[in-house]
Protein backbone atom coordinates (compact mmCIF):
# COMPACT_ATOMS: atom_id res chain seq x y z
CA UNK A 1 0.00 0.00 0.00
CA UNK A 2 1.64 3.11 -0.84
CA UNK A 3 0.05 6.27 1.29
CA UNK A 4 2.41 8.83 -0.75
CA UNK A 5 5.17 9.55 2.21
CA UNK A 6 8.65 9.51 0.70
CA UNK A 7 10.28 8.35 4.52
CA UNK A 8 13.91 8.96 3.15
CA UNK A 9 13.43 12.80 2.44
CA UNK A 10 12.25 13.46 6.04
CA UNK A 11 14.57 15.72 7.67
CA UNK A 12 15.70 15.50 10.87
CA UNK A 13 16.25 18.69 12.83
CA UNK A 14 18.52 20.96 15.45
CA UNK A 15 18.14 24.65 16.40
CA UNK A 16 21.08 26.46 14.50
CA UNK A 17 21.68 28.33 17.76
CA UNK A 18 24.05 25.04 18.42
CA UNK A 19 26.60 25.06 15.60
CA UNK A 20 29.53 26.23 17.93
CA UNK A 21 28.66 23.45 20.13
CA UNK A 22 28.69 21.20 16.96
CA UNK A 23 32.00 22.75 15.86
CA UNK A 24 33.63 22.11 19.89
CA UNK A 25 32.49 18.14 19.23
CA UNK A 26 32.11 16.95 16.13
CA UNK A 27 34.42 16.65 12.85
CA UNK A 28 32.70 18.29 10.44
CA UNK A 29 34.26 19.54 7.01
CA UNK A 30 34.13 23.34 8.18
CA UNK A 31 35.44 22.41 11.80
CA UNK A 32 39.43 21.78 11.96
CA UNK A 33 38.58 20.06 14.92
CA UNK A 34 41.27 17.08 15.44
CA UNK A 35 39.85 16.35 18.98
CA UNK A 36 36.64 15.78 18.18
CA UNK A 37 34.32 13.59 19.99
CA UNK A 38 32.12 12.24 17.32
CA UNK A 39 32.84 11.51 14.05
CA UNK A 40 30.25 13.33 12.45
CA UNK A 41 27.24 15.54 13.16
CA UNK A 42 24.23 13.03 13.18
CA UNK A 43 25.68 11.04 16.17
CA UNK A 44 26.31 13.71 17.89
CA UNK A 45 22.69 14.41 17.41
CA UNK A 46 21.71 10.79 19.00
CA UNK A 47 24.14 11.41 21.88
CA UNK A 48 21.87 14.47 22.40
CA UNK A 49 18.49 12.80 21.88
CA UNK A 50 19.82 9.92 24.59
CA UNK A 51 21.31 12.85 27.15
CA UNK A 52 17.87 14.72 26.80
CA UNK A 53 15.87 11.42 27.01
CA UNK A 54 17.46 10.27 30.64
CA UNK A 55 17.55 13.50 31.79
CA UNK A 56 13.84 14.09 30.92
CA UNK A 57 14.73 17.13 29.02
CA UNK A 58 11.90 17.69 25.98
CA UNK A 59 12.01 20.47 24.21
CA UNK A 60 10.40 20.99 21.11
CA UNK A 61 11.68 22.96 18.39
CA UNK A 62 10.10 26.32 17.88
CA UNK A 63 10.61 27.54 14.61
CA UNK A 64 12.38 25.52 11.70
CA UNK A 65 13.48 28.38 9.76
CA UNK A 66 16.34 28.87 12.59
CA UNK A 67 17.57 25.21 12.07
CA UNK A 68 19.64 22.85 9.80
CA UNK A 69 18.13 19.17 9.24
CA UNK A 70 19.71 15.54 8.23
CA UNK A 71 18.07 13.64 6.22
CA UNK A 72 16.21 10.01 7.10
CA UNK A 73 18.05 8.21 4.80
CA UNK A 74 21.45 9.66 6.00
CA UNK A 75 20.09 9.01 9.61
CA UNK A 76 18.81 4.92 8.13
CA UNK A 77 22.52 4.71 6.02
CA UNK A 78 24.07 3.83 9.69
CA UNK A 79 20.94 2.16 11.39
CA UNK A 80 20.98 5.27 13.45
CA UNK A 81 17.13 5.82 12.63
CA UNK A 82 16.36 2.81 15.54
CA UNK A 83 17.21 5.85 17.41
CA UNK A 84 14.22 7.58 16.33
CA UNK A 85 12.04 5.02 16.71
CA UNK A 86 13.16 3.58 19.81
CA UNK A 87 12.90 7.58 21.58
CA UNK A 88 8.95 7.83 19.73
CA UNK A 89 8.04 4.69 21.35
CA UNK A 90 9.02 6.20 24.81
CA UNK A 91 6.49 8.98 24.38
CA UNK A 92 3.97 7.39 22.29
CA UNK A 93 4.02 3.47 23.31
CA UNK A 94 1.85 2.58 20.51
CA UNK A 95 3.22 1.00 17.79
CA UNK A 96 1.50 3.28 14.99
CA UNK A 97 3.93 5.98 16.08
CA UNK A 98 6.54 4.76 13.83
CA UNK A 99 3.83 3.58 11.05
CA UNK A 100 4.90 5.67 7.89
CA UNK A 101 1.89 8.20 8.04
CA UNK A 102 3.41 9.06 11.29
CA UNK A 103 6.80 8.96 11.23
CA UNK A 104 6.75 12.93 11.11
CA UNK A 105 5.78 12.63 14.65
CA UNK A 106 8.23 9.94 15.63
CA UNK A 107 10.79 12.31 13.93
CA UNK A 108 9.37 15.25 16.36
CA UNK A 109 9.80 13.57 19.58
CA UNK A 110 13.32 12.73 18.67
CA UNK A 111 13.92 16.38 17.80
CA UNK A 112 12.38 17.31 21.14
CA UNK A 113 15.21 15.31 23.33
CA UNK A 114 17.98 16.12 21.55
CA UNK A 115 17.14 19.50 21.50
CA UNK A 116 17.22 19.32 25.39
CA UNK A 117 20.04 17.22 25.31
CA UNK A 118 21.49 20.05 23.22
CA UNK A 119 20.90 22.82 25.79
CA UNK A 120 22.34 20.67 29.15
CA UNK A 121 25.53 19.83 27.19
CA UNK A 122 25.91 23.12 26.42
CA UNK A 123 25.51 23.70 30.24
CA UNK A 124 27.91 20.84 30.89
CA UNK A 125 30.50 22.65 28.77
CA UNK A 126 30.04 26.17 29.93
CA UNK A 127 29.90 24.91 33.90
CA UNK A 128 33.66 23.42 32.65
CA UNK A 129 35.00 26.21 30.34
CA UNK A 130 38.42 26.07 31.75
CA UNK A 131 38.44 22.07 31.11
CA UNK A 132 40.97 22.26 27.96
CA UNK A 133 39.55 19.14 26.31
CA UNK A 134 35.16 18.82 25.92
CA UNK A 135 35.77 14.80 26.06
CA UNK A 136 36.57 14.87 29.82
CA UNK A 137 33.76 17.48 30.77
CA UNK A 138 31.43 14.70 28.66
CA UNK A 139 33.17 11.66 30.19
CA UNK A 140 33.01 13.36 33.50
CA UNK A 141 29.40 14.96 33.09
CA UNK A 142 28.04 11.32 31.92
CA UNK A 143 30.07 9.43 35.19
CA UNK A 144 28.97 11.74 37.89
CA UNK A 145 25.33 11.04 36.45
CA UNK A 146 25.84 7.84 36.21
CA UNK A 147 27.14 7.48 40.00
CA UNK A 148 24.41 9.52 41.43
CA UNK A 149 22.04 7.53 39.78
CA UNK A 150 23.51 4.63 40.98
CA UNK A 151 23.58 5.96 44.64
CA UNK A 152 19.71 6.86 44.71
CA UNK A 153 18.69 3.42 44.05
Amino acid sequence: MDNGIEWHKLRVHRENKFDALIGKLCATKDAKNNNSVFRTVKEFMVFAALVGYQLDKFEALGNRVNSTSISMETYASTDHDAYIYLLALTKSPVLDVIKDENLKDAICIFEGYCNGGLHHIDEWLMKNIDEPVFKDVLFKETLQYLTSTELNN
